[in-house]
């Protein structure tokens, strides 16, 4: 099982890199950049450029907020640029951000990135001479003539995928269900793996061959009970200033919907303090990885065998050090998970 981090929201791309770099030397198996304050691909642009053989990736770009074909020769140029090291995590953004910032209508999210991975798969591999035409009901291609070879015949393109629906589309036609930041072993175990063999033995694809990434709210500290409550305060986040779609869904998915339903209705009022108050700490131990550096590498062991990859979201800590430093507890969980 490899592990690596979830960057993006820190202040300055210096610390991006600087912890990218931080990271391979330490032996973590990935570097996830995710689409939130930064650009994704910059961002994936920037590490691969700093690093030399640890896995890089965007976890995850927003389809919505790009045209499948360019994210086809995005995903082919930073292929080569990293020697194929490059995987493509793709999904539909937050249905409010969306909204919000772009005036981009999310409504038909299924059809749509079924239309948008089949594209960017045929745009990835295609050789150089042959065109790639595509006519679905959301996105189209029409004669695109790839100019010069693929480094690789294939880049692993992910699709995230919370719900049920979203997550058939996903082992129909991505290499991977990327799963969100609040997954439970038993989610992992009983509802994503299952769903998705059986999706992809519906449509004749080896379901053996799918991989199923996850992102984790990873909270160190050597202080358990601190870990805890930052953690706790990341959850309430997730419904701030509106609640989160895909987070929404997935606590109720897991056996929590009436945490999701106060927290629905206390965060965008700004009751932190009072939210945080009631989130259960079952939550806390099912949904997160928190607590000391032993704790989080034992919650870290429970996911062996239902997910190959753990994407690590670090939580901030109450006074915690500033910029690169701020990851030193999750460089010496990796490098304490590793050595077990």
């Amino acid at each position: 099982m490899r592990l690596g981090p979830l960057l993006g929201f820190e202040q300055s791309f210096d610390t991006v890199v600087t912890v990218a770099q931080e990271m391979e030397a330490v032996g973590a198996g990935s570097v996830m950049l995710a689409e939130a304050g930064r650009s994704a691909v910059t961002q994936a642009a920037a590490v691969i450029a700093a690093t030399k053989s640890i896995e890089v990736g965007t976890y995850v770009a927003n389809a919505f907020a790009r045209s499948p074909w360019l994210t086809g020769l995005t995903a082919r140029d930073l292929d080569e640029m990293s020697e194929g090291r490059f995987v493509l995590g793709v999904g539909t953004g937050n249905v409010h951000f969306n909204d919000w910032y772009m005036g981009i209508d999310s409504s038909k999210a299924l059809t749509a990135m079924r239309d948008f991975v089949e594209i960017v798969r045929q745009v990835i591999a295609a050789p150089v001479g042959s065109r790639v035409s595509y006519e679905g009901p959301v996105h189209q291609v029409k004669k695109w003539r790839a100019s010069f070879a693929p480094y690789r015949d294939s880049v692993p393109v992910y699709l995230s995928a919370s719900g049920p629906k979203m997550m058939q589309v996903a082992a129909e036609v991505s290499d991977g269900i990327g799963v969100g930041i609040m997954a439970s072993v038993e989610f992992m175990r009983d509802t994503v793996r299952p769903n998705a063999f059986a999706a992809a033995q519906s449509v004749g694809r080896e379901p053996e061959a799918l991989a199923f990434p996850m992102g984790a709210l990873v909270s160190v500290n050597q202080n358990s009970e601190l870990a805890r409550n930052a953690a706790k305060a990341s959850v309430c986040g997730l419904f701030h200033p509106v609640p989160h779609p895909y987070y929404d869904s997935q606590m109720r998915q897991q056996g929590f919907s009436e945490t999701a339903d106060r927290l629905a209705e206390l965060m965008p009022q700004g009751k932190t303090a009072e939210a945080m108050r009631i989130i259960p700490e079952e939550v806390v131990d099912k949904l997160t990885i928190s607590g000391t550096p032993a704790e989080c590498a034992r919650r870290i062991a429970e996911y062996e065998g239902v997910t190959e990859q753990i994407v690590m979201m670090r939580v901030a800590q109450k006074d915690e050090a500033l910029g690169v430093h701020a990851y030193e507890p999750i460089f010496e969980l990796i490098s304490e998970t590793k050595s077990s």
